[in-house]
């Protein structure tokens, strides 16, 4: 059996034993191996298994063979660049439209005088 885990790609070496299986924008997956203890069919409800994933205990991501992996951790790294291009979009978009420009401001303080 494989997992599949999503990491920033400057936390790829805190993965021993993992290797890059698909990278794009600041995420990639990685795929090793597990066993069946660790999968979701090993635990009785959904939420012992969150919990147990929560902790470390259970892999959210498994999959039978390296094929079914791989096209998993493309489609998910493939929408995650895609949101990570948006939110850079964005960002420019947004950074553009705050251009500050000077504009009059009267002076109550100041009367005018009369002719």
């Amino acid at each position: 059996m494989k997992r599949v885990i999503i990491v920033p790609v400057t936390e790829t070496r805190q993965f021993p034993g993992m290797e890059i299986l698909a990278r794009g924008g600041s995420v990639a997956a990685l795929v090793g191996d597990t066993f069946e203890a660790r999968t979701r069919s090993a635990f009785d409800s959904d939420d012992s298994f969150f919990y147990a994933v929560g902790y470390g205990q259970a892999d959210l991501y498994t999959f039978n063979t390296l094929e079914e992996a791989a096209r998993f951790a493309k489609s998910k790294i493939e929408a995650l660049t895609a949101i990570e291009r948006c939110i850079d979009t964005n960002r420019t978009d947004a950074t553009e439209s705050l251009k500050i420009t000077p504009i009059a401001v009267p002076n109550p303080g100041r009367r005018r005088k009369r002719a």
